[in-house]
């Protein structure tokens, strides 16, 4: 499920940490398992990210919501 960060304020925002521990699994599910390919897809920069690595993308919520979006849309064959 997609975390968007205008629909939670305050303390609702569940801490940094939770967050990129599910972004890991997700990146970890997206390659079937492999940590090794899950860390160096991490940190390769991408196109569709401005050319910015995946673990530059982990420091606040926003950024977090960003890089989510990004694995949801190549999950969904959006993104190559």
């Amino acid at each position: 499920m997609p975390i968007n960060d205008s629909e939670i304020s305050g303390s609702d925002k569940p801490e940094l940490s939770e967050l990129k521990s599910a972004v890991w699994l997700e990146v970890v599910e997206l390659f079937e398992g492999d940590e090794a390919l899950a860390r160096d897809w991490m940190g390769r920069p991408r196109p569709f990210l401005g050319n910015v690595a995946p673990e530059c993308l982990l420091e606040t919520h926003e950024d977090i919501g960003r890089l989510r979006r990004f694995i949801q849309q190549i999950q969904l064959g959006i993104i190559p």
